[in-house]
């Protein structure tokens, strides 16, 4: 597959259902053995889509929430969300809340597509679950550094650290 194989566009709330199923399955493929294995396998991927549906009619103007398509199956493989920070001490103004792409297409140029995309050169920061080495090494790769920021997520049980990126 190459990247002709794919749209990269805004999300619809059309693409929810599709969004939802992407969503868990990207996230049991990418935190297996991250995670805690019983909360993995209780995400509804219906239930994540009907919350992506809500997201999306509710989306403010400032979020950038990009979904990249494959043309064949018209299927979402990958999603990518940038907004202002969440953090009351943020690193840069900008955060990168979220890029996540199956496993099935790594390596086609989804997610680098998705980032430029939806953040450009802009400075940003973001929260990367410790231990997800391959992660790390694609926002190394968009020059993003770890910082020193760390904090637990306890719903998720993870450790997270904090990658910047300043021009």
């Amino acid at each position: 597959m190459s990247l002709s194989d794919y749209e990269i566009r805004p999300a619809d709330v059309a693409d929810a259902p599709s969004l939802g199923r992407a969503h868990v399955r990207i996230w049991q493929e990418a935190y297996a053995g991250l995670m805690d294995a019983d909360y993995l396998a209780g995400l509804d991927p219906r239930a994540r889509g009907e919350r992506w549906a809500t997201i999306i009619e509710q989306m403010p103007p400032a979020q950038r929430t990009r979904v990249a398509v494959h043309r064949a199956s018209g299927e979402v493989v990958g999603f990518v969300t940038v907004d202002t920070a969440r953090d009351d001490d943020p690193a840069t103004p900008t955060e990168l809340w979220a890029i996540n792409v199956l496993a099935d297409h790594h390596g086609t140029g989804v997610a680098q597509a998705l980032l430029d995309a939806a953040l450009g050169e802009d400075d940003a920061y973001l929260w990367v679950v410790e231990g997800n080495e391959r992660a790390q090494s694609f926002y190394r790769r968009n020059g993003f550094a770890v910082d020193g920021g760390r904090k637990r997520d306890e719903r998720l049980g993870v450790d997270e650290l904090r990658m910047t990126r300043r021009g």
